[in-house]
């Protein structure tokens, strides 16, 4: 598993974003159409916690 994605160009359709303290796990649907990756910050936090990218 790796840590929480900087930019939205890293994820991949079918990729899964999981909660590693509660479980909840969320699915990437669409994949960035382009945008800057100098524009683009997210990240995501479940349970005051990074979430964890499950690669596919």
């Amino acid at each position: 598993m790796a840590s929480s994605a900087s930019s939205c160009n890293v994820l991949s359709k079918g990729q899964r974003i999981k909660c590693e303290e509660c479980g909840i796990t969320l699915e990437v649907v669409d994949e960035c159409k382009g945008c800057s990756s100098e524009d683009c910050n997210i990240t995501f936090n479940c349970c005051g916690k990074d979430m964890s990218i499950i690669e596919k």
